[in-house]
């Protein structure tokens, strides 16, 4: 039987990759740029599920017979998995992927020599760890993390000048980088330090990449005009795919799945355009049989659970007040005055839990108007009160 790739798939084939062929031309375009010495600094942002993952990916796999790419996810730092992201734990990420990107290449001289630096003690190294089969040097002071930082940050261009003849350049792909926000109060210092040591990189092209929108406090302190990179970012949007794009892609992807007009309508309202959700509700959807709008939309609220799986994980971690808040929007958006008013919490109290909630991009806030940003978390709700007459508050 014929199948889409699961929407939680984050790397597909040739065959399965489908529509962000202009997306990934004018990215690769863009990147290309590199080899003559003008390396642009990409900031790409999107919804969850939007396909930004398979997006990079697809980009890391084209360019890296010419570049050395490294692919960093955030998100997956020690420092992150452990509760909250450091400085030091974005370092430790960097330097694995680099190092790690370095040896597939076959630098090994390179290699050699800068475990030979830290077994020298150039640096005052308390202690050496190992992550990932690679030495992570552990500094003792202020200074010398300082440094460090200096050094591994360096250390992509340091890889052009030693291998100019062997690499048109290097490329860095910094994906969930959403997750930099739980730097909280040094995220100001560490985007500009940031900014000012890769600004004079001449063949190391960087390409951001998160579950972000123009309103996000990361997006605007590293790509507005006011942010660390002045407004010299280069913005490039991943939209969910066109009412038009789905039903291209079901009728050549998944010719088994039969579904009318109205069956068509109702399940793009359903997902939204979003792949990951527009994957996994095809899938799972009776093939053979046509379909119409009654019933994808009873054949939705079987699958709610399932494709609401990681948001009900994410909803479980919240504390009360932060699951009121989502609560208060299911049915339209608010102003935060009006929050208040429905959750019965002074409006003051409410800054900490609002800004928990857009950083983990479950809101939104525009304007001074806040909503859910997560459609299939909406409907989830949705459904639980119907079915039960309350809200999951706890979920057992």
């Amino acid at each position: 039987m014929d199948n889409l790739p699961w929407g939680t798939d984050s790397e597909l084939t040739n065959n399965q990759f489908y529509n962000r062929k202009e997306d990934l031309e004018s990215i690769k375009s863009l990147l290309n740029t590199t080899s003559m010495g003008s390396p642009p600094t990409i900031i790409m942002p999107g919804i969850r599920g939007v396909g930004k993952t398979v997006l990079l990916k697809k980009i890391k796999k084209e360019l890296e017979s010419d570049y050395m790419v490294s692919y960093v996810d955030l998100t997956q730092s020690y420092s992150y998995q452990s509760g909250k992201l450091t400085e030091i734990g974005i370092m430790h990420q960097f330097y694995k992927s680099w190092m790690k990107s370095a040896k597939e290449k076959g630098f090994n001289t390179l290699i050699n020599s800068i475990k030979k630096k830290f077994s020298t003690k150039k640096y005052k190294i308390s202690q050496i760890i190992d992550i990932g089969g690679y030495p992570i040097p552990i500094t003792e002071s202020e200074e010398d993390y300082e440094k460090l930082l200096n050094f591994v940050l360096d250390f992509p261009q340091k890889i052009y000048n030693e291998y100019s003849n062997e690499i048109k350049g290097v490329i860095i792909i910094i994906d969930e980088f959403q997750a930099i926000k739980d730097l909280d109060k040094d995220l100001d210092g560490f985007l500009w330090f940031f900014r000012s040591i890769i600004q004079n990189q001449k063949n190391v092209a960087y390409v951001f990449s998160g579950s972000l929108n123009s309103k996000d406090i990361v997006f605007e302190k590293i790509a507005s005009q006011m942010g660390a990179f002045g407004g010299r970012m280069l913005t490039i949007e991943i939209n969910p795919f066109s009412k038009k794009t789905v039903y291209n892609y079901l009728n050549e992807k998944l010719p088994s799945l039969k579904l009318k007009k109205d069956g068509f309508e109702r399940f793009y309202n359903c997902t939204n355009g979003i792949p990951h959700y527009v994957n996994t509700f095809a899938n799972l959807l009776p093939k053979n049989k046509v379909l119409n709008n009654q019933d994808v939309k009873n054949e939705f609220k079987k699958i709610i659970p399932i494709l609401a799986d990681h948001l009900k994980y994410q909803w479980a971690t919240l504390n009360l007040t932060e699951q009121k808040i989502i609560v208060s929007l299911v049915n339209k958006p608010l102003k935060r005055k009006e929050i208040s008013e429905s959750i019965n919490i002074p409006s003051s109290s409410l800054s900490k839990s609002l800004n928990k909630l857009q950083n983990i991009s479950v809101i939104k806030n525009d304007k001074g108007i806040y909503s859910i940003s997560e459609p299939i978390l909406k409907a989830w709700l949705k459904e639980e009160y119907g079915n039960r007459g309350t809200y999951p508050y706890r979920i057992i």
